[in-house]
């Protein structure tokens, strides 16, 4: 790659000022091309990432959580353990309910994952009929990372909310003609049942038996061939008339029943009801409301679907029924646009940041070579975004800001050159061939090397890195496109708008050259001392980390909280949701909050793609409330933690902003396992109780519920077997009794709503009923039901969790005010370590949370860094042809370290995984620098210079493009200084250049003056 200039025969910016038209046709082509791609990208929030879990569900009404842990979950966990790339199973198992949740291994590559699901519905549709006899499912779940970026919720003032769903319904299917639009979810939809209510006691004094009865009722509405009539000519189909199709038809039914005709609404009443168990609510600012979320499609842009669908609602909000109003719950293409904004403003910022030091540092017309140079790299970054699929969003953003301080940076050095050798007297074309001559390839070896400090963001197997993959691709078509402007573009311009001929400054250098020059010529006479220090400079700062808070992303910029309620394991939907009312009432009146949107029975939808989605749960409620600012969240935060600890102290609850990057839950957990599940349990409570007496941890918890009462007939074998009366039968009526049994379903619109037979409220409520059911026995006799059994209490765990089908309980907690989780993570280490060690064999306790999938995110980046440094190695060769200059130049990229310190521990400025990404790369801006000043010292030794003046020539020479180019880098950070996300990155590259640069104009040429000392050394000893 490096090429002398005398061997040298085509040179690329010759050949552009030798056809300025067709160049200068090329670079207006470009910037056409690359405006236009600017408008067609796409626009969101983050970039896409994989969710790679996915859930599996199955039912088994009336089964025990022992029965449905070894018949049901056993049974799919093992099919389930032959799923590629997995990396773990996690079954919760209740009382005739289990979920199963399968997460893949984080370096899964994402085109795999679509394929692995299918796999796994195929699996579960050939377990199935291996389950027990009326076991419903499995179901599988993989479409996690739907995101419904738009909800609107319709709350109803004289309606009732089935009114607004059929509503709401209507518009749901005028939204489908919407371009781009995705898929559309109800929200708070209520089920409904026609339930045919009985009494018990009743039907028992008429001699009537539940299993009759239902039998009866199933018969009226079966679904039965009659038969197909042939002619000769045409078949029908015979058709039996009498199925039930309305409420009425069913109040006009007449049983059979032994013989007598007994008209239904004689025994029961019949009453059209919210479905029980209920489904889960939703309410808007505090009252019930039907929503509806809406997502878009893949390869939609943002902002034009969010502008169609506004303009599409606002038309239907004005027709809608006086009584309905509707709310906008969430706007992403609000979002979207705030945030594009923001990031081009400081995009624009950043530009003029750099245009400002070009001019100052380079005067007017050399300034206004390197500014050409800005719109140029850009117009082609964006088409190679546009080609690569790569749209405008949180990282694509950052990465444009980052490059630009480094994108000028070619170019600078390319006119710098120009410059210098017109004020030798060269002409213009002179000037620009031999700046291609003696920078292009260095140049080009530096570029590909500061890429090559970003191939760990861009080949990291893990979320994290699927999630920071952009910055890898935009840094990387910025770069080129950077070095193929400064070598065919920047010749033209500068021949366009350098003058013909640069005033020699007589007077010598300046005040800050002269300065530099002093600085330098005292490096070289104290090698030793420069290199000792920054040697010392280094260990401190190795020291200095640390010292350093880490963390995994932080939190997000958006104003709205999530407020998450859990009660007991057996609390009932409606006692959830008393609690989320009297939540709903403090809130009331609060300035700090713009408005707000409740989930009762689930966690809120996915309206925001690194969310930590909680499933269905009738003990579990989830509020998104939206403040009005930043400031306006930070301090509903704090009132909101404030009255949960003082008025709901009762139940476990968590205030938490939206995350960044991949979503995590609970910033510390602790995972206890063993075989025996009253041991982990004895352990768990321990733990927690550990935990919760250090002040770092507020609202320990843990997933296990508290062993919950249950009633249990002992039923008499002997007694019921003379009697005629199974167990199965027994079930049968008692579920009747209290849980309702379906019996058939009627259309309603286009939904089927069951018709279920159940006892009434006054009976099925009260335990007393037992004393007077009767079972159907032998013949049909009767029998009481004290005679085959008798009531006994008993108490069951409500939930069993399992992983890797091993019994195991997270206990978990959210940080104190002020604390980071990793900081939270040591303080705790020894108290866990201390449990840890006295637990017996086969028991374990692992960490996860921030700081487990930290160690993963960074363990993916840190599995690169091999590639990384045999491609820096190879280029370096490449370029500098000896193993003295190759590591050389290389062992100037540590020397970052010291500043990134300086820079992040003062400001407490937390390293996470994007500083250190942000680290990473520094170290290819450090060596690139570098590798410059190395290529010159080897250009003037080969002139024939001493080995000194050689240095300091190349040193002075090379001070002011290196100094500028830094300064670009460095100022053109500020903008997103002050950001959440990109701040750390910021101030890890501000603080590392500012004294890498110094390390590079000063121990570099001390180290490379002791190697070439060295390397005469050891040729004078070879000679003698």
């Amino acid at each position: 790659m490096k090429i002398a200039s005398s061997k040298y025969t085509f040179n690329l910016s010759a050949w552009a000022l030798e056809n300025p038209q067709m160049v200068s046709f090329f670079m207006l082509l470009i910037i056409v091309i690359g405006s236009l791609s600017y408008t067609l990208l796409p626009r969101n929030e983050d970039p896409a990432f994989t969710i790679k879990t996915a859930v599996v569900s199955a039912q088994w009404p009336g089964a025990s959580v022992t029965d449905t842990t070894h018949l049901v979950t056993d049974v799919l966990e093992k099919k389930l353990q032959e799923t590629p790339w997995l990396d773990y199973i996690e079954s919760e198992t209740r009382a005739g309910q289990t979920v199963i949740y399968i997460n893949l291994r984080d370096d899964t590559p994402a085109q795999k994952v679509p394929a692995i699901w299918y796999q796994i519905r195929k699996k579960m549709q050939d377990i199935a009929p291996s389950l027990p006899e009326g076991a419903q499912g499995p179901s599988v779940n993989d479409e996690f990372d739907d995101t419904y970026g738009t909800i609107y919720g319709f709350v109803p003032d004289g309606y009732t909310l089935q009114e607004v769903r059929q509503q709401v319904e209507t518009i749901r299917r005028e939204l489908m003609s919407v371009p781009d639009i995705g898929k559309t979810v109800l929200l708070g939809e209520q089920q409904e049942q026609i339930a045919i209510a009985f009494s018990p006691a009743r039907l028992a004094g008429m001699g009537l038996s539940i299993q009759q009865v239902t039998d009866a009722l199933r018969a009226q509405n079966a679904v039965v061939p009659a038969g197909v009539l042939r002619t000769g000519q045409e078949k029908m189909t015979i058709k039996v008339s009498g199925a039930l199709r309305s409420e009425e038809s069913l109040r006009a039914v007449t049983l059979r029943i032994n013989d007598r005709y007994l008209p239904l609404t004689d025994i029961a009443t019949i009453e059209r009801r919210a479905a029980e168990p209920p489904s889960a609510a939703f309410r808007v600012n505090g009252r019930p409301a039907i929503g509806l979320a809406i997502s878009m499609a893949p390869t939609g842009n943002m902002l034009r679907f969010g502008a169609t669908l506004n303009n599409r609602m606002s038309a239907i909000g004005a027709g809608l029924p006086h009584g309905i109003e509707m709310v906008k719950v969430a706007d992403q293409s609000a979002v979207v646009s705030g945030a594009v904004s923001g990031f081009v403003r400081v995009l624009v910022e950043a530009v003029l940041i750099v245009l400002a030091v070009s001019f100052v540092s380079l005067g007017l017309r050399a300034g206004l070579v390197v500014a050409a140079a800005i719109p140029l790299v850009l117009a082609m970054t964006f088409a190679g975004m546009m080609l690569a699929g790569i749209g405008l969003q949180r990282i694509s953003l950052g990465a444009l800001i980052i490059a630009l301080g480094l994108l000028v940076d070619d170019a600078m050095i390319a006119v710098e050159t120009m410059v210098s050798r017109l004020e030798a007297g060269d002409t213009r074309r002179l000037a620009a061939t031999y700046a291609f001559k003696t920078t292009a390839f260095p140049m080009l070896t530096g570029t590909l090397v500061m890429i090559a400090g970003f191939i760990p963001v861009g080949f990291a197997s893990s979320s994290a890195g699927e999630y920071c993959f952009s910055l890898f691709a935009v840094v990387l078509m910025a770069l080129l496109s950077s070095w193929i402007v400064a070598i065919l573009f920047s010749p033209l311009t500068g021949a366009w708008l350098l003058p013909e001929k640069f005033k020699h400054h007589a007077a010598g250098p300046g005040r800050m050259a002269r300065g530099y020059g002093r600085l330098l010529r005292t490096a070289l006479r104290h090698r030793l001392a420069t290199l000792g220090i920054a040697l010392a400079a280094l260990g401190v700062s190795v020291y200095g980390t640390t010292f350093m808070q880490g963390e995994f992303f932080p939190s997000s910029d958006r104003p709205e909280l999530l407020v998450s309620l859990t009660l007991p394991a057996n609390a009932s939907q409606s006692a959830t949701e008393k609690q989320t009312e009297r939540l709903e009432r403090a809130l009331a009146g609060n300035r700090n909050i713009d408005h707000y949107s409740t989930y009762v029975g689930s966690g809120a939808i996915r309206f925001y793609l690194p969310m930590d989605v909680l499933l269905d749960n009738e003990n579990t409620a989830q509020l998104v409330v939206v403040a009005k600012d930043l400031a306006a969240r930070d301090r509903l935060r704090e009132q909101l933690n404030t009255l949960l600890a003082t008025q709901f102290s009762d139940l476990t609850s968590r205030v938490s902003p939206l995350e960044l990057g991949p979503p995590v839950g609970w910033p510390i957990k602790y995972r206890i396992s063993g075989p025996d599940y009253l041991k982990v349990r004895e352990y768990a409570g321990r733990l927690a109780e550990a935990i919760g007496r250090s002040p770092l941890t507020r609202e320990v918890n843990q997933t296990a519920g508290e062993p919950e009462r249950t009633l249990v007939l002992q039923v008499n074998q002997t007694a019921a077997r003379a009697a005629g009366v199974s167990s199965q039968s027994l079930a049968q009526t008692l579920n009747t009794v209290w849980s309702g049994t379906t019996v058939t379903s009627i259309r309603d619109d286009d939904r089927l709503i069951d018709v279920v037979l159940r006892a009434n409220d006054s009976e099925r409520l009260n335990l007393a009923t037992l004393s007077s059911l009767t079972v159907e026995g032998r013949d049909g006799k009767k029998i009481p039901l004290g005679a085959v059994a008798t009531p006994d209490w008993g108490v069951d765990d409500p939930v069993l969790w399992r992983r890797q089908r091993l019994p195991f309980i997270t206990v978990q907690t959210d940080l104190a005010p002020g604390m980071r989780a990793e900081g939270v993570s040591d303080g705790l280490r020894p108290t866990v370590d201390k449990l840890r060690a006295g637990l017996p064999i086969g028991y374990s306790i692992v960490e996860g949370g921030v700081v487990a999938e930290s160690e993963k995110g960074n363990s993916s980046v840190f599995d690169i860094l091999p590639v990384t440094l045999g491609v820096m190695l190879l280029l370096l060769m490449l370029q500098l042809r000896r193993y003295s200059r190759m590591l050389l130049a290389l062992l100037m990229a540590p020397f970052g370290l010291p500043g990134i310190v300086m820079a992040m521990l003062p400001s407490d400025t937390p390293m996470g995984f994007v500083a250190l990404l942000g680290a990473i790369a520094l170290a290819g801006m450090i060596i690139r620098n570098a590798v410059i000043l190395i290529s010159e010292v080897d250009n003037n030794l080969a002139q024939g210079m001493e080995s000194e003046a050689a240095i300091i020539a190349a040193a002075e020479h090379r001070a002011r493009p290196i100094f500028l180019t830094a300064c670009a880098a460095i100022l053109g950070m500020i903008p997103i200084s002050h950001q959440v996300f990109w701040g750390p990155m910021a101030y890890a590259i501000i603080g590392g250049l500012i004294v890498a640069t110094l390390v590079t104009l000063t121990v570099l040429p001390a180290s490379f003056s002791m190697l070439l000392e060295m390397g005469r050394y050891w040729k004078r000893r070879h000679a003698a």
